[in-house]
């Protein structure tokens, strides 16, 4: 079955348009912080994080991305042998854009097509932050941080439900889409950071938001940072 794209699933998701909060229950930009421009241009994306942000949460058994931002010429989903312990970012700047996402068969295309619809991207980013997680702990994100340039994300990893059926040697995929409350350039964001601690998500001091001050929330634990300079496929 072919992969679908946002433009053609958007026919099908028109009743579903409701605000998406994902499987955390997340849904406001509550606990949020924002600062003047670097460049001091007042129209420009600010610096700011948020421990709220609306987000919709995909997760799945798979061996390579299930979600991806399709080229213009095919649809160029990510082979198996390109991706072993991985973490992939793609930023989602305007409608242009979000119809180039493309999601596997065993993904709700509607949802996804419905959260992005959802998004004004006059004033929003959409950041979509995947990876691989193992089969029996899921990740919390306790806090997003943006500037111009960069993205940075803080997460807990906790244990699944008992009641989940999993095995400690298998991994599945994780993909959030996380609604920024800022309108980004997503040709100017070249940095991203994410660190997975473990426990709860606990208030602790601002590290990554830059001229950000504010209290935020951040994992406490043992922390596994993580880094790179994106990898859109």
């Amino acid at each position: 079955m072919a992969p679908l794209t946002r433009r053609t699933l958007l026919a099908g998701a028109a009743g579903l348009t409701a605000a998406l909060a994902g499987c955390s229950g997340r849904g406001g930009s509550g606990g949020s912080t924002r600062t003047a421009p670097r460049d001091g241009d007042a129209d420009g994306p600010t610096s700011g994080s948020t421990t709220d942000p609306a987000t919709l949460l995909v997760r799945v058994d798979a061996d390579r991305p299930p979600i991806w931002l399709a080229e213009s010429d095919g649809d160029d989903r990510p082979t198996q042998a390109q991706f072993e312990r991985w973490r992939d970012s793609i930023v989602v700047d305007g409608d242009a854009r979000a119809d180039r996402i493309s999601v596997a068969d065993t993904v709700d295309g509607d949802r996804v097509a419905s959260f992005l619809a959802a998004t004004d991207f006059d004033a929003e980013t959409v950041f979509v932050d995947l990876g691989e997680v193992r089969a029996c702990f899921e990740l919390a994100l306790c806090r997003i941080g943006w500037s111009a340039t960069e993205i940075s994300t803080d997460y807990a990893r906790r244990s699944r439900p008992y009641t989940e059926h999993c095995a400690v040697d298998e991994w599945v995929i994780e993909a959030r889409f996380v609604r920024i409350p800022d309108a980004l350039d997503a040709d100017d964001v070249h940095s991203y950071s994410s660190s997975i601690g473990t426990g709860v998500c606990d208030p602790q001091p601002d590290h990554a938001a830059a001229g950000d001050d504010q209290p935020t929330a951040t994992a406490t634990g043992t922390g596994t940072p993580t880094s790179g300079s994106g990898g859109e496929q």
